[in-house]
């Protein structure tokens, strides 16, 4: 019998040992303090909680089934819920602007007219700005002994030489390079007596200003965002020649001076500008949109433009340029328009609206809701495997109620159709890249 119970016995102890060993090996802690360790069970001396045992650095780990991977991940990387989902959609789209303007001067209509040489205003026949002239209508008399000089020449040779026709030919072509006009010219051949005040004509049609006086209309360099302007123009049109009345546009000087800076019985010089002519027969229709939208208007697109003062009156316009601008810190683009003014009861400084329609082409669009701006970049919610996962996506052109999306997303993809509603105003979402 002892020798049939002597291998029990031997096991029953190796198995008591390898217990031993194994329970002495643990090591108990506080959950709540972590400095406390001990080799045995008992109290935490701190706050009287019982000691857990802490696992060994090789334990096994728990098996964890994949359809549950997502609950190990870190809070701010996936979200669980069950919000509206849709789908982007490929498919072209016609887009409408809505633009805020006003009406201003061309500025490739307003000329300068300078002194051609050296002299004294004897009489000034304008005597304020906005003074509207007519193309040939007298503006000064001046007297220049340089022009004296040129008239004696022309006068010698038709007298002294009237067969050297190459030489009166260059005397007469002094006299118009001086500003002469023909018709001067031709009754100073027939008084044979040289002027001693010589009179010069408007060669344009328009509004006359001091050259110091910039006419730009209220809100033409507005930003988008206050582009209508003040819009109370002050001024009409005149004749079919004048167009718009460009008294509004005083306005933007801080203290607009009533008359020239020229005066009777000053001296000029040559190349000096003594008045500039504004001619209003055509105007600008002048809107500021975003830089978002501004790559969309091409040159020739129609515009319907309306105005607020007068919901009856509708013209049509295309766009004549589009230039970008920065201004107060923002980014947006000018939008010019021609408008006719003749037969047009247009005042400079007048608001106006403009619709622009135009076709986007093929562009996979998603609607705003569904995507999430955080500033330096736009996040999407991706539905993967039952979960949502913020994703980064490139925006493009924006409508009222769609955003066209880059990249970032396929037509096949399922985004939460409202993005903002899985996060919270203090939330942090950190987009995790995906390889899909």
């Amino acid at each position: 019998m002892l020798l049939l119970l002597l291998p029990f016995s031997f096991s029953a102890c190796q198995d008591k040992a390898e217990k031993g060993e194994e329970a002495h090996a643990l090591e108990y802690t506080c959950p709540m303090h972590p400095q406390i360790v001990q080799d045995k069970p008992g109290s935490c001396p701190i706050c009287g909680m019982d000691l857990v045992a802490k696992q060994p650095a090789n334990a096994p780990g728990v098996a964890v089934a994949t359809d549950l991977d997502y609950l190990l991940q870190p809070a701010n990387q996936a979200v669980v819920s069950s919000v509206q989902t849709t789908h982007p959609v490929q498919r072209p789209l016609e887009q409408e602007i809505t633009m805020a303007g006003v009406v201003t001067y061309d500025t490739r209509r307003q000329y300068i007219i300078p002194a051609r040489f050296a002299g004294r205003i004897e009489k000034l026949y304008v005597q304020f700005n906005y003074q509207k002239v007519s193309k040939g209508q007298r503006l000064y008399d001046i007297y220049s002994p340089e022009l004296v000089t040129a008239q004696k020449e022309l006068l010698y040779l038709l007298k002294n030489d009237p067969s050297n026709t190459s030489l009166i030919a260059g005397a007469r072509q002094k006299l118009r390079l001086l500003g002469a006009t023909d018709g001067q010219i031709r009754q100073l051949t027939r008084t044979g007596k040289e002027s001693y005040t010589f009179s010069v004509f408007s060669p344009y049609a328009g509004y006359v200003l001091d050259p110091s006086v910039t006419a730009v209309a209220p809100g033409a360099t507005a930003t988008p965002a206050s582009a209508g302007g003040s819009g109370d123009g002050m001024g009409g049109m005149g004749n079919a020649n004048s167009g718009a009345s460009p008294a509004s546009a005083g306005a933007q000087t801080a203290a607009p001076q009533q008359g020239f800076a020229i005066r009777e019985g000053m001296y000029v010089t040559t190349g000096q500008a003594l008045l500039k002519v504004i001619d209003a027969s055509q105007v600008w229709a002048q809107f500021n949109v975003p830089s978002a939208v501004a790559g969309q208007l091409k040159k020739g697109t129609p515009i319907a433009i309306s105005f607020p003062q007068e919901p009856d009156k509708k013209l049509q316009a295309k766009v004549h340029l589009v230039e970008p601008v920065y201004a107060a810190n923002e980014n947006f683009a000018q939008v010019r328009a021609l408008l006719p003014a003749k037969d047009n009861s247009l005042f400079i400084g007048q608001i106006l609206t403009g619709k622009a329609t135009f076709s986007t082409g093929s562009a996979l669009w998603v609607p705003k809701e569904a995507v999430l701006d955080l500033g330096t970049q736009a996040v999407a919610f991706l539905k993967l495997n039952g979960v949502f996962k913020p994703v980064a996506v490139q925006v493009g052109q924006r409508t009222e109620d769609l955003v066209e999306i880059t990249s970032g997303l396929k037509e096949t993809d399922v985004v939460a159709a409202n993005a903002q509603f899985l996060v919270d105003s203090e939330s942090f979402i950190r987009v995790a890249d995906t390889n899909r």
